[in-house]
């Protein structure tokens, strides 16, 4: 019974030694470490201003009637707003949507006057290109919730681009010819089939839109 006993101790001693000596530990040693780490996509969309104010008498002309050419107007004070952007992922989506221009309530009223003129713009990314070849890149006619990755569009993706400094130029055109709408507030966002053209004169007043684009980083 003895001897079992310190059997039984000597084991416990050599499995309690803790395993550091992998050779005679005489000569140089060298172990290789495997390090891995995760970088996800990401994309970035800049301006050097994001309040911008069409010039001059822009929105009708001299006869009271919305002009054709507010898109363009748009198009040209965007493309003055410094806009830039960069995606690092190989599978990118893209979406950029608009409010009509409205003034008071929008709608067209008992006075027969018309409150909001709706207009289209493109964007372009010179070195983003879309998986099916389509250029520009993205317009506004869609509505919110379509574009390259999103809606009609989600079967097309968007590679990297802006490798370098501040991104890629964006860069805006028109791209439908504008005109006033009987109800500029619904759908606020809609694509430009789910709005009422007319033909009779714009109200006086200061009209304001918002345009907002979305890139979303994938891998």
């Amino acid at each position: 019974m003895k001897k079992l006993l310190v059997a039984a101790s000597v084991l416990a001693a050599v499995a309690a030694t803790p395993a550091w000596a992998d050779g005679n530990n005489r000569n140089t040693d060298t172990e290789v470490f495997t390090l891995r780490a995760n970088n996800p996509a990401k994309c970035n969309l800049e301006a050097a201003d994001y309040t911008l104010r069409i010039q001059g008498n822009s929105i009708s002309d001299n006869d009271g009637f919305a002009r054709t050419t507010v898109s363009t107007a748009v198009a040209n004070e965007l493309n003055t707003a410094g806009v830039s952007a960069w995606c690092t992922g190989a599978s990118n989506t893209l979406q950029m949507y608009r409010t009509a221009f409205v003034t008071d309530t929008g709608k067209k009223e008992a006075d027969e006057f018309n409150r909001a003129v709706i207009y289209d713009v493109t964007l372009n990314i010179a070195d983003a290109l879309r998986t099916d070849g389509f250029t520009p890149t993205e317009g506004t006619s869609d509505g919110q919730g379509n574009g390259p990755g999103l809606g009609v569009g989600s079967g097309t993706t968007l590679g990297r681009f802006g490798p370098s400094g501040a991104g890629s130029a964006v860069v805006f055109a028109a791209e439908q010819p504008s005109a006033a709408v009987t109800d500029g507030t619904a759908p606020s966002a809609g694509a430009r089939g789910d709005y009422t053209t007319d033909t009779n004169r714009l109200v006086a007043g200061q009209y304001v839109s918002s345009l907002t684009i979305e890139l979303t980083p994938g891998v």
